[in-house]
Formats: structure tokens, sequence, C-alpha cells
């Protein structure tokens, strides 16, 4: 599943919001995806011949017939079982089970998930340059790398599993569970506002490690000369005040008790033993609460202002949500083709230059904003007041002038017997 599903269908794509600069309308173009988007029916539009183009959407649009879905959905189901299959075989008890069931699990799913490779980079092979893009896509190399381990043992006539390199490659595997969530818009969503959250706070990160890294070397150090001991020439190590080889004998062994510590994991198998040892290591214990606390505040804030953008500009118009008809194969790990939504443009202009913004600036701008609009609707209401109060006078002035007309009338019709 070389090419994802487009967010730009489901839904405004977080990504608009990394606009740095609210004189650059394509500043979203600056930053590339975290995922590739190709809207899979345009794409199947360009593959000749039909047969071919059939095989395309039959494995890469789950919704474009029922067939489509119930092969996604038995391709999700064999992925769950290679698996399950995968840490079962782990289980110390499991190892009592002859090696023969296993191999032959083994051997049925890898046979079907080549069938599957195959039938896929057949589906992309309209030139060879969709071909090469699928077979360098992160799901094609991910479908290769689950095959090859056992391809590799039947060439070398031995279990590769007992070689760490062959073993690595094994592993592989169990990253095609994340093939089904490609449909979920929920987590992809997700995916990209965590990786955004990452770039809008990259400075205030950069400066953290910063200073972590400072803190690191500093009382690394400090710790190393507070704690290493007295040198033994005969054993050729530092030896503590108890008469033990030294914890402390290098740096870098310094340096692991401080990130244990800073990081609040607490290991425990280097502590220090001497008083000032101890009380170098007290603020540590302070920095440790400061290093989890600060990111977490600058990550969280972060993540909830482009989700909240990316919410505010979901929300689709009357006339999205007449166009808008869910499919009968209703599934939440399917995108539903007539979710369709186009003017998201107008508005996602103005939230991808506040999204880069600090938080202040951006309260300011909203302020400034509703200021404006209510400025112009109190234009509006003086407009509409004054368009009532001249229809008014008129009314009054077509009532003046009837009153006269009458008045004269009535005087008329008093004086004729006087005549």
């Amino acid at each position: 599943m070389a090419d994802s599903i487009p967010l730009a269908h489901r839904g405004p794509s977080p990504q608009r919001f990394t606009g740095s600069r609210a004189s650059s309308p394509r500043s979203d173009q600056a930053v590339p995806h975290v995922i590739s988007l190709e809207d899979v029916a345009e794409v199947a539009k360009d593959i000749h011949p039909r047969w071919k183009r059939e095989l395309y959407l039959l494995l890469e649009h789950p919704t474009s017939s029922p067939s489509a879905f119930i092969i996604h959905f038995a391709a999700t189901a064999l992925i769950v079982v290679s698996a399950a299959v995968t840490v079962l075989e782990t289980i110390p008890s499991s190892h009592a089970i002859s090696g023969s069931v296993w191999f032959g699990l083994e051997t049925t799913l890898v046979v079907l998930f080549t069938v599957e490779y195959i039938a896929r980079t057949v589906a992309h092979s309209n030139t060879w340059v969709s071909c090469f893009k699928w077979a360098i896509s992160f799901f094609g190399i991910i479908d290769l790398l689950g095959i090859l381990p056992y391809y590799l043992e039947i060439a070398l006539g031995q279990d590769t599993s007992t070689f760490f390199r062959f073993t690595i490659l094994r592993t592989f595997r169990l990253l095609r569970v994340f093939r089904p969530f490609r449909y979920n818009n929920t987590i992809l969503l997700t995916i990209e506002v965590m990786y955004l959250s990452f770039r809008r706070s990259e400075h205030a990160l950069l400066a953290l490690a910063f200073f972590v890294v400072m803190v690191l070397v500093v009382f690394s150090t400090l710790l190393y000369f507070a704690e290493r001991g007295s040198w033994d020439e005969t054993l050729g190590i530092f030896i503590n005040s108890d008469g033990d080889p030294s914890q402390f004998a290098s740096i870098p062994a310094a340096a692991w008790f401080v990130l244990v510590t800073i990081t609040t994991v607490g290991y425990g198998e280097i502590t220090p033993r001497s008083f000032l040892g101890r009380l170098i290591t007290v603020p540590l214990l302070v920095f440790g609460l400061l290093l989890i606390a600060l990111p977490t505040f600058v990550l969280g804030r972060e993540f909830s202002a482009v989700w909240d953008l990316m919410k505010e500009s979901e929300a689709p118009t009357d006339s999205q949500e007449e166009r808008y008809q869910p499919t009968p194969l209703s599934s939440p790990l399917v995108r539903h083709p007539g979710a369709a939504r186009s003017t998201w443009d107008v508005r996602l202009d103005t939230l991808a230059a506040d999204a880069m913004m600090p938080l202040g600036t951006r309260n300011r701008r909203q302020s400034e904003r509703d200021r404006a609009e209510l400025s112009s609707q109190i234009t509006e209401l003086r407009a509409i007041v004054e368009a009532q109060g001249d229809m008014l006078r008129r009314m009054m002035e077509l009532l003046d002038g009837k009153g006269k007309q009458k008045a004269v009338q009535f005087e008329g019709e008093q004086s004729s017997p006087w005549s």
C-alpha cells in the first residue's frame, strides 16, 4: 500500500498549519507531509489496461467494491495473525510445540503475503516510475522485509533467527500492523498533529536539549572527581573509601548516573556514597522534575493549538453535509469516498498564518479580528436603522399629505352651504 488516502478528502490536513509567514499563502508546501497523500481514485484513472486498473482499485481502494472491502479485511486479518504468530513463537511454553507447526504457519502466511506483494507490484506497474515509487515506498519496503527473511532461510538452509542481522529483518514484519490504519482518519491526523507539534516546539526543545547536555557534562565531571576514590596501582582501578571498585571510574560512567537521575528512571545500580557526591545529586533531582514538566507543557500546548485549529476548520458547511452520504461499506478503517470537502481554503489561509504565531500574538490577532467583525456588524446595523428611519419619514410625509388633503376637502364641504 504505497499510496496513502488523501487527508484533504476527509478534512483539512494539519500540514496547512505550518505556515511561518502570514504573507505566504503557499507556506504549507514548505513542510513535507508525514505520510504520502495521493488520491487513489485519481491515480487509477491513468492506469491502463482496464484489468490493471481494476486490480489497483481492488487492492488500494477498499470502498471501490464489496470485493475490495473483503480483500482489505482479509489482508488485515492476515497481518494480525502474522503478528500474533511472531509474538507467540517467543513464549517459552510454545517451544514444546513442534517446529514443523510454526514452519507450516509461517510458510502459509509468507506465501499469501508474497502473492499480495506480487499483485501490488503488478497493480503499480503502469509505468516504470510508478513501479519504482511503489518499491521504495514505506509500505512497499515493509512488505518486502516481511517476507525476505523466510526466503533467506530457504536459500541458506538454516534458521536465520540465530543471526542478529536477520533477526532485525524478521522484526519488520510486525510493522505491517500499521497498514490498516492508513484508512483511519483520526490516527493519521493525530500522527501529523504530533509531527507538527514537534516542528512548532523545535526551538524550545533544542534549547532544553542544550541545557540537558550542559548539565550532563558539568555534573558528570563533578561526580567523577567526588566519587572516583583513589587509584590502586596493583589492581589498576579506582578504589572508594570502602575498598570496593569505584562505580564512578570514568566520566561516561558518571554521565550514565546523571542521565538516569534527571530522567527520574533511577535504576539504582550506581549510587554516590560520599556526602559530597550526594550533595551534588540534589540539584539533579530537582532538575529531573523540570525536565519532565517543561517538554510535556510545551508539546501539550502546541498539540492542543494545532488540534483545535484543525477541528475548528473541519466543521462542514450545510452544502458539505448534504453532499456527504455514508457508503454502505461502513467501517472505521475505511475512508468514505463521498466525504470529499473542497471549501476549506478560504478560512485556512488565515489559520495557517496564525498557527505558527506565539499564543499571545495569536490571541491579540483574534481579538483584533473580533473587534473588526463587531465594528462591521455595528456598521451594518446602523445602515439598517437609517434605512428604516428613511422609510418611517416617508410614511409620515405620506400620512401628513393625506391628512392635509382631507382637511382641505373638509373645509370645502363646510364652506359650501354659505356660498
